[in-house]
């Protein structure tokens, strides 16, 4: 061989492991999820991105990404709706009960809720700098197509003076023809104390009601206005999704179960593309035809445009402050950007798209006609004339009674609170959502056990009945056994009897176990609960109190009445429990 060639073979031989040795070490960079000395980053997300946010988070720990000159950040993602949030950092984030740790960044739906935060007294809690945005979503009336179709739709604009006028010729039949069926204009509208759609939506009926002169809100005309739209409220959710969730599942049946919703239009995006619990791993680019489809109508007297804000609270560290600064540089990046499109949301600049436009069934692909937002006084002044002007509910409390409840929360424990009893643990907690509630609220005491039912205090006003039945809970001594089945059916029974048009009419059931007594079978406790129409029907809260609790069906009876279910499965979870339930009136 020529010494030309030899030398040719080593210089190659050379050059192919410095390759090598440089590929194996690319490869072999860790990513941020397996290094031990990076940043700990808690983020908190409104719950309609929650899953999106999770999984940019993974994406973002998966990368060998670093800032300040090597350092590296490893991001937990969690979601919880912005108004309970809120609640928790004024408070301090001590709710020890709660399933995620302090955040330093907070992703709520709107900047709405740091006006909020700074008219409590507490802005200093979030930082202050430059505004920022992840994404935007206008505040639309979402309307299965034949409803909105009947109200005029495309044609017509339509808006919260055509809400308020239906109410008033007396539901669907003043459009005639056969639309008779669907009965009375029902709107699903979450509790804007907790919700972004649900603020959104009572700051655009008070715009709408004022002119746009926020000055004139406690105005009598514009408390009526409100109070009108208010009527047709089915019940205030905390989380726009248990409607879409029920809607979506109902979609087949002959009538759809409610006429409109107030949402972000990125929500009916989801709806439309099969993710109606705003799970990205559900969405389908092609996904089967639905019966009714959602429209996203944007209110013709204007909306609210919700920005998604990225803030870091003022306890982070000067390391958690440079790594969120990373992390929202990450998400603003192209392809992090491409994911929030997908998943329905306009740019940070309040931009659509044609692809989200006809998703949505929505012809606002520019500019929405944004409403200019009130201060944070004012929305603290709308939520305050709020409890006056919205629906008022009337609402029955069955309570377990069955010799369980005399047991220890938890019998494998001996520290308090677990060790003490599950009736007196509850006690505190009905008194004091009993002191929250509204004065004209109407509210009854029923107990069960063995032999079913027995009423302790008959329906009525909460200024009246209020007192009597706090002395009432004080007394109550469990005993028997659980006829939990024949139970739920006599309250249903009797609140569809003296079924009030006006009011929000609900049973809020308790239980600590599973039906022991009654000749009621399963199948026929969830044929009686079965609510064929919201606006004639009575919904059914549940509460599973403690591990033992029979939760499969009490979630069966929520979803067949067209409510919703929770739990307490730690002592320090039951007044949040009662907060979420009566949240709904």
């Amino acid at each position: 061989m020529r010494r030309s060639g030899w030398l040719s073979l080593v210089f190659g031989a050379l050059v192919g492991t410095l390759v090598i040795v440089l590929l194996a070490t690319t490869v072999t960079a860790p990513s941020n999820a397996a290094r031990n000395d990076c940043v700990r980053l808690v983020a908190s997300s409104s719950t309609e991105k929650g899953d999106l946010i999770r999984e940019l988070a993974d994406r973002y720990n998966n990368t060998d990404r670093t800032f300040d000159g090597g350092r590296c950040a490893k991001v937990e993602a969690y979601k919880k709706t912005s108004g309970a949030t809120l609640d928790l950092i004024a408070d301090g984030w001590n709710d020890i009960d709660d399933q995620q740790p302090e955040p330093q960044v907070w992703l709520p739906s709107s900047s709405l809720w740091l006006d909020l935060l700074r008219q409590r007294g507490k802005g200093g809690l979030i930082d202050d700098g430059p505004k920022t945005s992840l994404a935007t979503s206008p505040m639309v009336i979402a309307m299965p197509e034949p409803m909105a179709a009947a109200m005029g739709w495309p044609k017509k604009t339509i808006g919260w003076n055509d809400v308020l006028q239906m109410n008033q010729k007396g539901g669907w039949a003043s459009t005639g023809g056969e639309n008779a069926k669907w009965g009375n204009f029902t709107l699903g509208k979450d509790n804007p104390r907790r919700s972004t759609s649900g603020l959104a939506a009572t700051i655009s009926t008070y715009f709408a009601a004022t002119g746009g002169d926020y000055g004139k809100s406690e105005t009598a005309d514009a408390v009526q206005f409100v109070r009108g739209i208010e009527a047709s409220v089915a019940y205030y959710s905390d989380d726009s999704v248990a409607f879409l969730k029920t809607l979506y599942e109902e979609d087949k049946k002959p009538t759809p179960y409610i006429s409109a919703m107030a949402m972000q239009e990125q929500m009916v995006y989801l709806y439309n593309h099969g993710a109606p619990t705003g799970d990205p791993k559900q969405l389908q680019d092609n996904p089967v035809a639905l019966n009714r489809p959602l429209v996203a109508v944007h209110p013709s007297e204007g909306t609210v445009l919700i920005d998604h804000p990225f803030l870091t609270t003022a306890k982070a560290s000067p390391e958690q402050h440079a790594a969120a600064k990373d992390f929202y540089d990450y998400m603003r990046e192209p392809g992090q950007q491409e994911s929030f499109r997908g998943l329905g949301f306009r740019d940070p600049e309040g931009r659509s798209n044609p692809k989200l436009a006809k998703g949505a069934h929505t012809a606002e692909t520019g500019d929405s006609r944004k409403i200019e937002l009130p201060t944070g006084e004012q929305i603290q002044r709308m939520l305050d004339g709020w409890q006056y002007t919205q629906r008022r509910g009337r609402i029955l409390l069955v309570l377990d009674l069955s010799g369980s409840m005399k047991e220890p929360f938890d019998k494998t424990r001996k520290d308090k609170p677990y060790s003490e009893s599950r009736i007196e643990l509850l006690k505190p907690a009905i008194r004091k959502q009993l002191e929250y509630l509204h004065p004209e609220d109407e509210v009854g005491l029923w107990t069960f056990a063995s032999n079913g039912y027995e009423e302790k205090m008959p329906i009525g006003k909460v200024k009246v009945v209020r007192g009597p039945m706090i002395d009432l809970v004080g007394k109550l001594t469990p005993n028997g056994e659980t006829a939990l089945y024949q139970s739920v059916v006599d309250a249903n029974d009797k609140m569809r009897r003296e079924f009030d048009p006006n009011l929000i009419n609900a049973v809020v059931f308790l239980t600590d176990g599973e039906n022991t007594s009654g000749k009621t079978t399963k199948e026929q406790m969830l044929q009686n609960v079965d609510a064929e129409r919201l606006d004639n029907s009575v919904r059914i809260f549940t509460m599973a109190y403690g591990a033992q609790a029979d939760s499969r069906v009490l979630d069966e009876i929520a979803q067949k009445s067209k409510a919703r279910s929770y739990k307490a499965v730690d002592p320090q979870g039951i007044d949040k429990m009662f907060v979420n339930v009566f949240s709904n009136f």
